[in-house]
């Protein structure tokens, strides 16, 4: 009679994943009965997601949702696999369950045309295995508001208006949507999924218009009198724009005794006005950790956006996407990837290398320290020139 466990791994239809348990014995208080809330609007709101579980003699002990997403990588805007509530009940645990899950979440991803993937780690070293690479960490701005009295003295064109999300659904998710196409590593989710948001109304939006355009927008909650205003996103398309959501900030000097509010990598408030005395920081209680991406199908990054029309041609290796392994000629034209199989090899790249340069054009110098690759002085020249560093902002938590 054999010892071995019989493990079987498949995706799950959304009634079974909504009942199997183990996200809520990783992510809720426990122990306490599953929560019929949650797969109440993981049915509604979850219909473009799929659930894929580890079976371990037919009992369910490992789960992860691969949510189908959308994200702007350089530029293109690719279908991308989210990756989230990844758990395992603990008897299953250091089996190597997720490893496998994850391996097949790429074969699924790289099946139905989603040619990246990001997620936010548990820890980075895991996933790295994995083939993710880090992205640079959001900075919270914690600021006073009556350090942005000034403003509200300021002529600035548009006008602001402050609405629940309920009732500026759609104007608040055309703006997201119109950013999109112009924002590194920014990743929508499905509209069926967002109108969770609407459904639920529990922000507020604070949509600035310029000649009846939509130019910028935050979302916020108050956490309770004299306490913070929180906004979760800050964005702008125009300088007026900032500067009216910093002027709404002020309008409520008698009302929080500070402003927090998520940022981009790439912003620094401290330079936005005069003696606003703001603390930067990449922590916040209860932030979430910097995301992660990986390419999931070398051959469809073609039309990205590159520094320099050079060609460089690597070997890639892979451990989780065999598809992915052996030689790419990577060449840029008119500003823009072309990915030919084949080539002379000028060096080795991991697939954390590639992802790397990609998401985040990380010094190709470092690599050899990382374990991800070896390219040459040359190599990393051309590697420089192709993919000079960018700061992904993904937007959306899952």
């Amino acid at each position: 009679m054999s010892d071995r466990s019989e493990i079987e791994i498949r995706i799950v239809e959304p009634e079974e994943f909504a009942a199997l348990g183990v996200s809520h014995y990783a992510f809720s208080k426990s122990p306490s009965k599953p929560d019929p809330e949650w797969a109440r609007k993981w049915l509604k709101y979850s219909t473009h997601s799929q659930g894929l579980a580890v079976f371990e003699d037919g009992k369910p002990q490992t789960s992860c949702a691969v949510h189908t997403m959308t994200e702007n990588v350089r530029g293109k805007v690719f279908p991308m696999g989210g990756i989230g509530g990844v758990a395992t009940f603990p008897q299953s645990r250091r089996k190597g369950h997720v490893r496998k899950m994850m391996a097949r979440s790429f074969e699924l991803m790289h099946e139905q045309g989603m040619a990246v993937s990001t997620l936010y780690p548990f820890r980075d070293s895991f996933y790295e295995r994995l083939g993710y690479a880090e992205f640079a960490k959001n900075r919270f701005a914690t600021l006073r508001p009556e350090h942005l009295a000034p403003l509200l003295r300021t002529s600035l064109p548009g006008e602001v208006e402050q609405l629940g999300v309920e009732e500026c659904f759609e104007e608040w998710w055309g703006f997201l949507e119109s950013l999109q196409p112009e924002r590194h590593g920014f990743a929508l989710f499905n509209r069926s999924h967002t109108v969770e948001w609407r459904d639920e109304n529990e922000f507020w939006v604070a949509m600035v218009r310029e000649d009846g355009i939509a130019t910028g927008a935050m979302s916020f909650r108050i956490t309770g009198h004299t306490e913070a205003l929180v906004a979760d996103t800050f964005y702008y398309t125009t300088p007026a724009a900032r500067y009216q959501l910093m002027a709404w900030i002020a309008r409520h000097v008698d009302q929080v005794s500070e402003a927090v509010i998520e940022l981009g990598p790439e912003e620094y408030p401290e330079l936005w006005h005069r003696d606003l005395a703001v603390q930067s920081s990449t922590e916040y209680r209860n932030s979430w950790p910097a995301p992660m991406g990986r390419v999931v199908t070398v051959a469809e990054l073609g039309g990205i956006a590159v520094g320099s029309d050079v060609s460089i041609a690597v070997t890639v290796m892979d451990d989780r996407c065999p598809w992915n392994n052996g030689v790419w000629t990577l060449g840029g034209e008119g500003g823009r990837l072309v990915v030919r199989q084949g080539g002379d090899s000028a060096c080795h790249l991991t697939i954390q290398g590639l992802s790397a340069l990609v998401w985040s054009g990380i010094d190709p110098a470092i690599f050899t320290y990382r374990g991800w690759g070896d390219p040459d002085a040359a190599a990393q020249v051309t590697l420089r020139a192709m993919f000079p560093p960018a700061f992904p902002q993904l937007n959306e938590k899952f």
